[in-house]
């Protein structure tokens, strides 16, 4: 997230942060690198490395998609989001629109989207 006027004045740097990103969940998502991401969660969490294991565990179950492949965003989950919200009197009805509120510009920019 970044206020519109910052990311306007720092496109590139959002652009190759978003990449970067990008990079971080394609390697979480890597089976090959369980092993790493659970040690990783463990010395951040300061957990032992069964509870680590336990905490990763749902992100990479692919059906449940938790975890971004690739930190794309999913505008169709968002509007059922802010539409529930709506329905339950968290903001005012009718819902607005998830694309108020995302600019998918830097996704675009970096190929992600």
């Amino acid at each position: 997230m970044t206020r519109r006027a910052f990311g306007e004045k720092n496109k590139d740097t959002l652009v190759r942060f978003t990449r970067a990103m990008a990079s971080a969940y394609a390697f979480m998502n890597d089976p090959s690198n369980r092993d790493e991401v659970t040690r990783i969660v463990a010395e951040t969490g300061g957990v032992s490395a069964a509870v680590a294991a336990e905490i990763f565990a749902p992100y990479l179950e692919h059906d449940k998609n938790v975890l971004p492949r690739k930190g794309e965003l999913d505008l169709a989950a968002f509007n059922r989001v802010i539409a529930l919200m709506a329905e339950v009197g968290a903001i005012p009805s009718p819902a607005p629109s998830a694309e108020r509120f995302v600019d998918l510009q830097y996704l675009k920019a970096a190929g992600i989207q």
